[in-house]
């Protein structure tokens, strides 16, 4: 297993940026690839620095993408950075011409925490001809509710999303996706959350959304809050899962 550091000139970003690879010791034509979100006020160093992720890694042919989005709730503002662009496209793009990784649908997988899996799920549901399986874990879903109740930071959720009403049936309205979902084309939504995260009622919600919607899905529950001990036990079961795979 090797990890590589790289900066780069983000065409959608429009500046240099970082992404962490983890790279398969013996890569195989049947690898597959995860892309793996950082949560608010993390960067690409997050599960390096946080998690045993290597470790998980090191016996799999699973290629791990870590890029770096800042505070962007990975959504892009017009006249500035396109970060969801930059994560829905040009990243896999970039990372299969350099690494020459599979563009199969069934070997490419997104996962992310708290920010990152509201990432991981508007990327996958958007494009869910992508990917395979989708691992949301303590992901904060609903912006229109996090908005209203965080009135002190308006003027910041005005300058990612325009205001409520444009969040409301648009790419950031997880509820909203999963409604527009067939159940035979969307990818295996694998859920996770503590039962003390402050998000954790919110995921209960979007379980149930997922359910009546008739798509395939799983959630997990574990005891603990917003923290990385959980996501460490989880990100270990999601390459195992992806490893196996589970998802099948």
């Amino acid at each position: 297993m090797a990890v590589s550091r790289m900066s780069f000139y983000s065409e959608k970003l429009k500046m240099n940026t970082s992404i962490n690879v983890v790279l398969p010791e013996h890569p195989t034509e049947f690898g597959k690839i995860l892309l793996l979100l950082h949560g608010m006020g993390e960067d690409e160093n997050a599960w390096l620095n946080q998690s045993r992720l290597t470790d998980y890694a090191s016996q799999t042919d699973i290629t791990i993408i870590m890029p770096r989005v800042d505070r962007s709730y990975y959504t892009s503002r017009a006249g500035e950075s396109q970060y969801f662009e930059y994560i829905s496209e040009e990243v896999l793009q970039r990372c299969r011409s350099w690494f020459h990784l599979s563009s199969k649908r069934e070997r490419t997988f997104i996962a992310g925490t708290s920010m990152g899996g509201f990432g991981a799920l508007k990327t996958g549901l958007t494009h869910p001809g992508q990917f395979q399986g989708i691992f949301p874990m303590s992901a904060m879903p609903d912006v229109e509710r996090k908005w209203r109740e965080n009135p002190e930071c308006d003027a910041w959720y005005r300058s990612l999303f325009g205001s409520p009403d444009q969040v409301r049936h648009s790419i950031n309205d997880i509820a909203y996706l999963i409604t527009q979902q067939q159940p035979e084309q969307v990818p295996f939504i694998w859920q996770f959350c503590g039962d003390k995260d402050p998000f954790y009622d919110m995921n209960v919600i979007l379980n149930n959304q997922i359910e009546q919607q008739g798509l395939q899905h799983k959630f997990v529950q574990a005891a603990g809050g917003h923290e990385w001990r959980l996501w460490d036990e989880a990100v270990q079961q999601v390459i195992r899962i992806i490893e196996k795979d589970l998802l099948r």
